[in-house]
Order: structure tokens, then C-alpha cells, then sequence
């Protein structure tokens, strides 16, 4: 009776309170009983799918079980994946889900529950990445969850085709590359282009290739992978700047211009030059944007692609090509580039000369000025200061300072001319002239000698480093101090610092050129078995084949002496097995370093024999090799090795080169640096703490970032003092380009910290160091420079990236501390016009306060306070007596005596209402200049403010700044970022123009007066009665 009263089971009605009977039924042996009690379960599991999840293993049973019906086995894995998708186990709801048949990512599913087939779609696509990696990467350790093991590969294909179709039909291009990219699939990406394609519309599949090109170049870890997807935008563009393909031409010059940076990548000089020739012989608008692209190419850093690209495009020129051919050659390889950047850094140059005079002033009160490490370190303070500015007065004005460096510093002293004058080719020789050694091949028989040579060695290294410090440096220029260079070097083995410095001059001036004869020099350098000679020829030959990958299995060698040069890296790498000298071995690896930059997957062999090597020096040049080798990439496999590398090595040396080198894989997403070394700041071992002190400074350069500036702090009082040091010198690069209003004024709390520490008596030698060299980094290039790896339009900057590198050898060498100069870069911004000159009258409008991004204020030199005269006190008896004897003195003058008191009172008390009124007046004047500086500060800052032309824009203050497009001068390229140089189109030609003209800085001084005008001198008509007249004077003092 009582089973008669309940409410029998209904398969209709949705409202259940339990699902309890419903799972009792799959115990069933009636199968059309489970049938129906699965459908009623498929339809109340969004609401009971926590009583359902007790029943999972008899879900999944039913649901593996052959003997069942079909539509059983699909309903028990459809029920069983609505459990585990509520369950939060999206692996197992998507293996389920693909045993259920079809249907479960259709549309109607979709749309009656879309969170959990977008949950299903984005663990598909995840298992589909996971799998498609694995089978690229064979041999690399995988760490993704197994259950994507046990997926079948052709059912995800299918979702995965399923999801590409639903994107096509919504024209939603990017998701589908996301997926192609992430999987490497590169037939799916042509696949997305030629869909693209098909649909007609040119714009949208500009930016599709745009979108396509970014993420490829920036996101894609593979170099192999990124090279095909590379080729097939490229192969895409050809079509669509092709004469019969229908594209506008406005559009089709954006596309010749994305075809251009696409053959950049793929390493193809001679189609960029036929580029070039195509753009500077059409339409004056075609023509500019060619010298835009001329300008682009040099800003990248690699000059020795720019080379190539100049003599295939000298190799275009004929009787018919415009005068833009000399433009453009004078940009590339004519030095031109370089000019704009050393003239705006000479002009507009911020440096505060009281910066040294006070650093001076500190080191000479402490007696610190008699070691000769803090004052070596305070000249290449200076040059830090004036890097590229040609400023160097104060060492010219201070020569008896100067001159107490002796021997090695010495050397350094002279090179640091180089950094000062760094790009200033054109009157090199002339200023270097007194301190370079004496020709070699002159008839006087000039011997090189063991002793001395320490100014000569330091002069030649200067002119490698004027030369080599820009890439757009005037290449007949470098070749001609090439071979000054290379004549030194062949004669001066028996001197040290000759041999080095001009070992080091000529690896600079030839830089990525792969020239045999000079590698045949340096490596008969290494063989004089001299320690310090050898180090430098080491990374000389680094510096000639940098990024050549010589050596390895596949290399970028195309010259013909290619086998050669590959028995010489390998007789060198078996040198450094050989020798006893740590210098050399040192040189060697770093050079090895410099010759696998950008090689990636190419450099893996000999990184692995390098990192298995017993010997730590090896194990060192193994994680610089790394470093450079995947230098912007952010390859996981490369920072699971010095992760490792990092906490696991048992040298020091070795942890600290892996932890530096992961700055340089992640500077494209610095955030990711201070997370990853986070721990590593709090390691026992000091120098892992140093390393993380500069890798945070290296990634986080120029950004004022609060956060890193945090994590540094408590390292600025760490218990050793090169911890100090690194963290001083991490926080300078920090606070690089920033302005006193950073970080809630922080920066100029630093700024006073940094001159404290130098005249601290209580700090060590090693921390007066870093606050000194702190001092120049931070305002280093007279303000106007910042630390930065890679260029504006992504790429990686070589030079940059080989300077940053070898700057960091100055923790064993300090000659190494003036490579700063290859690492920085002016952050200036400038305007041409057709001519290549600058309108005066085009702007900038940036979208901030002015005082965002102002220069720090300038120190004020102390004012010494004269001294009041204090009033002597007298006392009331005193005062008492003295009015008593006047009184009586009164009495016994007379009347007219009397009258001339009164005289005199007038007197006093006429001179003092006078000087009342003048004191008077004096504090109106106070008052009146008290309330102009209070109505100077109570006007309110404006929210934005014009740039002239040119002017100085960081890398954060770009993202404020945005071009008028309604003045007369306008950007070809209004897309791009307002930094470096800018080619502008003037609306308004028949208009006078008022321009300036780029100047290179002259050794003479500006304000001295030129020579005047060629002219005939003529005597005078004597007069004869004045001879006469003179003759007879004469004659008269002669009596």
C-alpha cells in the first residue's frame, strides 16, 4: 500500500530532487531500463551531478563495454563528461566526450550548454598543441599531462578541422593561426592565407599577414618553424605587389614594406635590394617610403646584412636610377645614420658637468683618489656620462688628475676617449693622433718593444670602439681603420697592451665581416701562449664571425674561404683545452659565445659539449652561448637549462653566467625576469644574488618599474659587498632615462644615495665601485641613451646584444667596462624630409605631463654663507654709566654746542628713517618674489605638450606620443611608432621651408671664429715728410 502512494519515476518532467533511483537502475539487466534511466541522467546532470559523480566508475564501465549497445556506451560517456566537466577535470571530460559520438560540439550543444563546450574545445586544442609538440620535439623532456597520451590523434584532428571551419565562416582569421602556430603546423597556415585569400578583401588580409608576421618572429620558438611560416607570408605579399594583382597602391607600398622586413628575417639581401630599387625609382611617395626602409634596416643592428643589401643595390644603379640611390646608400653604408645620432647627442646633450666635479671632489677628501681601481673607475664614469656627446672638457681640464693612471689604467683612461667619441669617424685619426703608436711600415724603423705601450694599446682599442659603436657607422671609413688596425696588429706581439688593444680595435671595426686573413692574425696571437693578448684575440674572432655559427654542422658562412674558417675555430676550441692560461680559455668561449649568436637549435651541439666539459671555464662560455644563441627568443628548453644550470652547478662562476643569461632569452617579456629569480635573490650563495641583482637590471632597463626597484632594495644592504655592487648597478639601469618624479621620487632619493656611498668612509672599495659606475649608467650619453637589446620594430639589435655581453666581463677584466658603449642606444627622434633635412616647424604631440618624462634636475652648486657680524651685548650698568656722564658732559657745553647735537640728531635720525625705507623696500621685493613662486607652483601642469624636431622620446614615453596629421609635415608611415628617424611627406611644397641641416661635430670649438675670406694684402703708401720726419727722431736720440 505504501509503494502504491509514491510518486512513480516520470521520464518527462526535469524536476528531481535526487538522482539516487535513477543511478540504481544502471545496475539493471534490462538494457532498455539503463537506456532510459542514462537519457533521464543526461537530463537532470547539470542539476545532480554531485550524487551522479559516486556512479563515475559504473558510468565509465558502461560506457568501455562492448557488449552494451551502442547508443548506451555514447549516453554513459556523455553523462560520465558532464561530471567530470563540473568536477573541473577538463582532460577527462574531453576523453569522454570524444567516445560519445558526434554531436557533442555542434551548434545545438552549444548553444544549451556553451561553458561546457568551450571547456571541451579549449582542452581539445591544448591536447592537439601538446601532441603536435611532442612529435617535433622528440628528444626534449615533456612535462604536459599524460591522459593526452591516451586521445586518439584523429578524432582531435577532427575537432580541431571543426573549430578552423567555424572560424573561417566567421572570418576570425587570428584564432585559427593562434592554434596553427602553437601546433607548428605550417600547411594549416597557408591553408588560413589561402582562405583569407579567397574571401576578396585585401585590407583584412593585410592584416592577417601583419598579425601573422608578429606572432611568428615573436611568439614562435623554433627557427626552423618560424622560417617556413616566414616564407609563406612572404610568398603571399610577392602576389599581392605584383603588377596584375588589383591591390591599391597605397596598400601595396605597406605590403612591398612588410616583404622587405620578411626577407630580413629569412636572411635574403638581394630581393630586398630589388625592393629597394623598385621604391626609389617610382613616385616621390614610393620614394620616401624606400629611405624609410633604408633607415629601418640600419636601426636593426645588423650591419653586416645592411652591407649586402648596399652592393646588390649599387649593383642596380644605371643611367636611368633618380638621385635617391645616393641617398640611400649614404644611409646605409655611408655613415649617415651615425651622424644623426652622435649631432643630436652632441646638441641636446643633459649631461651635469658638478656630477664629476663632485665625484672628484668626494674621492679626493677620503685620500680614496690614491686607488687606482675607484679611479679608473671614475674615468670610465666620465665617459659613461658623455658617451657619444664628444664632450670630454672635464678630462682636458683635469690632465693632472688624469694622468695618475698608470699601466693597465692607463690603457683604460685612453680607451675611454673611444666611448666619448663613439660614432664620431670623421675626425677619429686627428683626435687620437697623440696617443697612437708610431706607424709600423714607416722608414724610421719603429721596433715595438716589450715596455710601455699602455696609452698606444688603450688608443687603438678607442678607435675600434669610435667605429664599431653604431652599426650605421661610414663603411669606407671603417675599412680604412680596419687596415691601420690589422698593420699594428701584425707588429706588435711583443707588446701586451698594444696586441690587445689593437686586437680588440680590429675585431670592433670588423665586425661580422668573416675576413680569413684576420682570423689567420688573431689565431697566430693566440699561439704566443700571452694571457692577456690571447683573451682579447679570443673574442676578436668572435667579434669577426659574429653570428656566422663557423663551426657548427649548418653555419651562414656564403663566402668561399667557409672551410677555412671552420679549421681555424676548430684548432682555436682545441687551443683552449691545451692552454694554462684561464684569459685565454676565458677569451676563447666568449668568442665561441659571440660566433653562435642567433643560431638557436643550430648552437645545441656545441653547447652540449661545452656544458658536459670538466673544466668550469668551458661550463661558462656554455651558458653565454645559450644566452646568445636564444637571445630574445624565451625558449623554454633554453631556461629550464639555467634554471638548472643556476642552482646546480658547483661553480660559482658558472651560476652566475646562467642566471645573467637569462636576461638576455626574456628581455622581449622582461616581467618574466624578477618572477624567475625572485627566490634566487634570497640564495645563499652571493654570487647568485649578484647575478639576479643585474639580470633584473639588464631585462628591466630604462622602465623605472616599482617592483623590481623592491626586490633590489634589500640587496643595496646585503652582507657582501659586490652583492652591493650588482644591486647598485641593477637599480641604475633601472632608473636609466627616468625623471626625478619616478617611483614617488625615488630615483632622486637614489641619485643622492649613489653620491653618499662614494664619500662614505665605511663602505668597501667594491661598493664605491658600483656607486660610481651606478653614477654614469644611470645618466649615461649625456641623458639621452638607454639599455636596450632589441630595436623598435623587434628585432634583436647584434650589437647591443654582443656589447651587453662583453660589458659583463669587466667582473674579470676592466677593459671590458667600455663594450657599454655598444650596448646602448640614443633614444632620439627625428624628422627628414625628401633631402634629408630636418623642418624646424614639425611636432610631436605627446599625450602627458611634461614632468612624466623630464630630464632629472641639475645639481646646484652649495653657495658658501658670508658670515653676519653678531652685535657685541652690552650691559645695563654699562648703558646706566654712560648716559650718566653724558648727561654731565651736556651740562657743561655750551649753547652752540648744543645747537650742534641737535644738528647731529637731525641727522641720525634723517639716516635712519632712510635706512628704514630702503629695508623696506628690500623686503617688498622678497615678498613680491615669495608670491611669483607660489603662482608658478599653483599653475596647473598641462596634459599635453608639442616635441620640436628633434627631440629625445624613451621607450615608455612613445606610448603617449601620436603624430598631427593636420600640419603640413606628416609621417609616410602614420602607423608607426614616433621614434628613431622619420621620413616626412610635406603637404605643402610650393611653401618656403625652414630646415636645418645634420651636422657631425667638430673637434675645434663652436664658438671660435672661422678663418676669413681669401683676400690680397697690399702695403701702404709710405708718406715721405713722415720718413723723413722718423729719420730725424732717430737721429736725434741716437746724439
Amino acid at each position: 500500500m505504501l509503494a502504491s502512494t509514491r510518486n512513480p519515476i516520470s521520464f518527462t518532467s526535469n524536476n528531481v530532487s535526487s538522482a539516487t533511483g535513477l543511478l540504481s537502475m544502471l545496475t539493471e539487466p534490462s538494457p532498455p531500463l539503463r537506456k532510459a534511466a542514462l537519457k533521464r541522467l543526461f537530463a537532470v546532470v547539470d542539476t545532480q551531478w554531485h550524487e551522479i559523480a559516486q556512479a563515475l566508475p559504473d558510468l565509465e564501465a558502461l560506457s568501455e563495454d562492448e557488449a552494451e549497445d551502442l547508443e548506451v556506451r555514447h549516453l554513459a560517456a556523455k553523462v560520465a563528461s558532464r561530471v567530470f566537466f563540473y568536477l573541473e577535470e577538463p582532460e577527462q571530460a574531453l576523453r569522454l566526450a570524444l567516445d560519445s559520438g558526434e554531436g557533442v560540439f555542434g551548434d545545438a550543444a552549444a548553444i544549451q550548454n556553451p561553458a561546457y563546450v568551450d571547456c571541451l574545445v579549449g582542452a581539445a586544442v591544448d591536447a592537439y598543441i601538446s601532441k603536435k609538440k611532442q612529435l617535433h620535439d622528440a628528444n626534449t623532456e615533456t612535462t604536459e599531462k599524460e591522459v593526452y597520451d591516451t586521445l586518439p590523434m584523429d578524432k582531435l584532428h577532427a575537432v580541431i578541422q571543426f573549430m578552423f571551419n567555424r572560424c573561417y565562416a566567421e572570418q576570425k582569421y587570428e584564432h585559427a593561426l593562434g592554434i596553427a602556430l602553437e601546433a607548428r603546423e605550417a600547411d594549416k597556415v597557408r591553408e588560413i592565407v589561402v582562405q583569407c585569400a579567397s574571401k576578396g578583401n585585401m585590407n583584412k588580409l593585410y592584416r592577417v599577414l601583419q598579425f601573422s608576421f608578429h606572432a611568428a618572429t615573436t611568439l614562435v620558438t623554433s627557427k626552423a618553424f618560424r622560417f617556413e611560416v616566414v616564407q609563406i607570408i612572404s610568398d603571399q605579399l610577392e602576389k599581392m605587389t605584383s603588377d596584375d594583382s588589383g591591390v591599391p597602391s597605397g596598400l601595396k607600398n605597406l605590403c612591398a614594406f612588410m616583404l622587405a622586413n620578411t626577407y630580413q628575417v629569412l636572411r635574403s639581401p638581394k630581393p630586398v635590394s630589388d625592393i629597394l630599387s623598385t621604391l626609389l625609382n617610382g613616385s616621390e611617395d614610393d620614394a620616401l617610403l624606400g629611405l624609410q626602409l633604408c633607415f629601418d634596416l640600419v636601426e636593426s643592428g645588423d650591419q653586416t646584412f645592411v652591407n649586402k643589401v648596399a652592393t646588390y643595390l649599387q649593383g642596380n644603379v644605371n643611367d636611368d636610377s633618380t638621385g635617391n640611390f645616393e641617398k640611400a646608400i649614404k644611409i646605409l653604408i655611408g655613415g649617415f645614420s651615425c651622424e644623426l645620432a652622435i649631432s643630436f647627442l652632441h646638441k641636446h646633450s643633459d649631461s651635469d658637468p658638478l656630477i664629476m666635479s663632485n665625484l672628484k671632489q668626494a674621492l679626493e677628501q677620503r685620500g680614496s683618489i690614491r686607488n687606482s681601481m675607484l679611479h679608473n673607475c671614475s674615468v670610465i664614469t666620465h665617459s659613461y656620462l658623455n658617451a657619444g656627446t664628444t664632450n670630454d672638457e672635464f678630462l682636458r681640464d683635469n690632465l693632472d688628475w688624469m694622468k695618475k693612471a698608470s699601466n693597465w689604467a692607463k690603457f683604460s683612461t685612453t680607451a675611454s676617449f673611444g666611448v666619448i667619441h663613439a660614432g664620431h669617424i670623421t675626425e677619429a685619426m686627428t683626435l687620437l693622433e697623440p696617443y697612437l703608436p708610431p706607424n709600423p711600415e714607416s722608414d724610421e724603423g719603429n721596433v715595438v718593444t716589450s715596455e710601455g705601450g699602455y696609452a698606444e694599446g688603450g688608443a687603438l682599442y678607442a678607435l675600434g670602439l669610435i667605429h664599431g659603436s653604431y652599426a650605421g657607422s661610414s663603411a669606407d671609413k671603417r675599412d680604412e681603420t680596419y687596415q691601420f688596425l690589422l698593420k699594428h696588429l701584425r707588429n706588435s706581439h711583443a707588446n701586451e697592451p698594444i696586441s690587445h688593444g689593437s686586437a680588440l680595435g680590429v675585431g670592433l671595426t670588423a665586425l661580422g665581416t668573416n675576413k680569413l686573413e684576420v682570423l689567420s692574425e688573431l689565431k697566430e696571437l693566440i699561439y704566443t701562449d700571452s694571457a692577456v693578448s690571447g683573451e682579447a684575440a679570443g673574442i676578436a674572432i668572435g667579434l669577426v664571425l659574429v653570428g656566422s655559427g663557423a663551426g657548427n654542422v649548418r653555419h651562414n658562412l656564403d663566402s668561399p674561404d667557409a672551410d677555412e674558417i671552420n679549421e681555424i675555430i676548430s684548432e682555436v676550441k682545441t687551443y683552449a683545452k691545451e692552454t694554462q692560461h684561464e684569459k685565454i680559455i676565458r677569451g676563447i668561449v666568449m668568442g665561441i659565445a659571440l660566433i653562435n649568436y642567433g643560431q638557436e637549435e643550430n648552437a645545441d651541439y656545441v653547447i652540449d659539449e661545452m656544458r658536459g666539459d670538466r673544466d668550469p671555464l668551458m661550463r661558462y662560455g656554455a651558458q653565454y652561448t645559450l644566452a646568445l644563441a636564444y637571445c630574445g627568443t624565451g625558449s623554454n628548453k633554453a631556461i629550464r637549462i639555467l634554471l638548472h644550470t643556476a642552482v646546480s652547478d658547483v661553480s660559482d662562476d658558472v651560476r652566475m653566467a646562467a642566471v645573467i643569461g637569462l636576461a638576455f632569452v626574456l628581455y622581449k617579456t622582461p616581467s618574466r625576469v624578477p618572477e624567475l629569480v625572485k627566490l634566487l635573490l634570497e640564495s645563499f650563495n652571493a654570487h647568485v644574488r649578484y647575478a639576479s641583482c643585474m639580470a633584473v637590471g639588464i631585462a628591466m632597463a630604462g622602465t623605472g618599474d616599482a617592483e623590481s626597484v623592491a626586490l633590489l632594495e634589500p640587496m643595496l644592504s646585503d652582507m657582501a659587498d659586490f652583492v652591493r655592487q650588482g644591486a647598485l648597478i641593477g637599480t641604475s639601469l633601472i632608473y636609466m632615462q627616468q625623471g626625478d618624479m619616478c617611483n614617488d621620487k625615488k630615483s632622486k632619493s637614489f641619485r643622492e644615495k649613489l653620491a653618499s656611498l662614494v664619500g662614505d668612509k665605511h663602505q668597501t672599495n667594491l661598493t664605491k665601485m658600483g656607486a660610481i659606475l651606478a653614477t654614469g649608467i644611470i645618466d649615461a650619453g649625456g641623458r639621452n641613451c638607454s639599455f636596450d637589446l632589441g630595436s623598435k620594430n623587434g628585432y634583436t639589435k647584434m650589437t647591443s646584444a654582443v656589447g651587453a655581453a662583453l660589458w659583463l666581463q669587466h667582473w674579470y677584466w676592466f677593459p671590458m667596462m667600455h663594450m657599454f658603449s655598444l650596448a646602448i642606444t640614443p633614444s632620439f627622434t627625428i624628422g627628414l624630409n625628401k633631402d634629408l633635412k630636418y623642418p624646424k616647424g614639425f611636432e610631436i604631440q605627446c599625450n602627458s605631463k611634461p614632468s612624466a618624462f623630464s630630464y632629472p634636475k641639475r645639481l646646484e652648486e652649495k653657495k658658501e654663507e658670508k658670515k653676519k657680524r653678531v652685535e657685541t651685548v652690552t650691559l645695563s650698568t654699562t648703558a646706566k654709566n654712560k648716559a650718566r656722564l653724558a648727561r654731565k658732559k651736556a651740562k657743561e657745553e655750551d649753547d652752540g654746542d648744543d645747537k650742534m647735537e641737535d644738528v647731529k640728531n637731525e641727522e641720525k635720525e634723517g639716516s635712519a628713517e632712510e635706512k628704514m625705507e630702503v629695508e623696506g623696500e628690500a623686503d617688498k621685493e622678497e615678498m613680491e618674489e615669495k608670491e611669483t613662486k607660489l603662482k608658478k607652483k599653483r599653475e596647473p601642469e598641462p596634459l599635453f605638450y608639442g616635441l620640436p624636431n628633434p627631440c629625445r622620446i624613451t621607450k615608455a614615453q612613445a606610448e603617449f606620443c601620436t603624430f598631427d596629421l593636420d600640419q603640413r609635415y606628416r609621417p609616410i608611415r602614420t602607423e608607426e611608432k614616433p621614434q628613431g628617424v622619420i621620413i616626412l611627406t610635406d603637404s605643402s611644397p610650393e611653401e618656403e621651408e625652414d630646415l636645418g641641416t645634420v651636422k657631425p661635430p667638430s673637434i675645434e670649438s663652436e664658438d671660435e671664429a672661422g678663418p676669413p675670406e681669401p683676400f690680397e694684402w697690399t702695403p701702404p703708401e709710405e708718406d715721405n715728410s713722415s720718413t723723413s720726419r722718423a729719420q730725424e727722431e732717430t737721429t736725434d736720440s741716437e746724439n
